[in-house]
């Protein structure tokens, strides 16, 4: 039977139709014996704020809970705020992934030193160093490094990526410079134009660039295996334990 992965965005993925089509496209080369369906946040708020993070997370969550119900093996949250990741562990048995999480762990298999990359200040002052601090990865991590565009401007650069590319490898090369030997793009969108466009290295650096879309998709792959062929599930005593009466949320 082909195993299926729900991809949740962050973002009102059905009004970017040309990114919707990049994730669903670099997906099938990554994963070329899964199927996929991509979902969104109808109602999204600009994600660089915590308030509007809190905003979109009821909505994914309840994405997250309906897959499962729809027989989906796994869930790939395609943003690298890792939305609701902890709250979707706690409620649903098929493995749940996130961008964050997994780009970081999986960089240290291809160098010692990360940093990630974004596209605006709030995520790097605000977001990410509390996630880099939540999976006990400070001593590995050198500081986020942003540009300034907007979320229209990344739309856009579907169409016309160069000065969105060249921001980027301009602020990825500063990282290099304080010690990162990886980098990350901090932000799903961003990581599909750089896929797109074949950006792996930092310029003349030899630092490389993680495909972390690629990244999550293979760390489900690997949870959907061990989970059905040896029967590694997540644990249930401790962080990740279920609550014995669960909330009503309607899917």
């Amino acid at each position: 039977m082909e195993k299926r992965i729900f991809i949740q965005s962050s973002t009102d993925i059905d009004k970017i139709s040309v990114y919707k089509e990049g994730i669903k496209n670099h997906a099938q080369m990554i994963l070329p014996n899964y199927s996929f369906e991509i979902g969104g946040v109808k109602k999204s708020f600009p994600a660089e704020f915590m308030v509007n993070e809190f905003f979109n997370s009821k909505e994914i969550l309840r994405n997250i809970i309906h897959a499962e119900k729809n027989g989906f093996d796994a869930i790939a949250l395609h943003c690298f705020l890792d939305p609701v990741l902890d709250e979707a562990r706690e409620l649903v048995n098929i493995p749940v992934v996130s961008m964050a999480e997994s780009s970081m762990l999986m960089s240290l298999m291809y160098g010692k030193k990360f940093a990630i990359v974004t596209y605006t200040p709030q995520l790097a002052k605000k977001s990410f160093p509390n996630l880099i601090n939540k999976y006990g990865l400070r001593q590995h991590s050198i500081d986020t490094q942003y540009f300034e565009v907007s979320l229209r401007d990344l739309e856009n650069a579907f169409s016309n990526p160069e000065p969105v590319i060249n921001q980027f490898l301009d602020a990825c090369e500063k990282a290099v410079n304080q010690g990162a030997e990886v980098i990350l793009p901090g932000c799903g969108l961003l990581n599909i134009i750089c896929v797109q466009n074949n950006i792996s290295k930092v310029k003349e650096t030899g630092a490389t660039i993680l495909d972390v879309t690629g990244a999550t998709l293979k760390m489900a792959d690997a949870q959907i295996t061990l989970q059905q062929v040896s029967g590694t599930d997540i644990s249930r005593c401790g962080y990740y334990e279920s609550p014995k009466t669960l909330p009503i949320i309607e899917v």
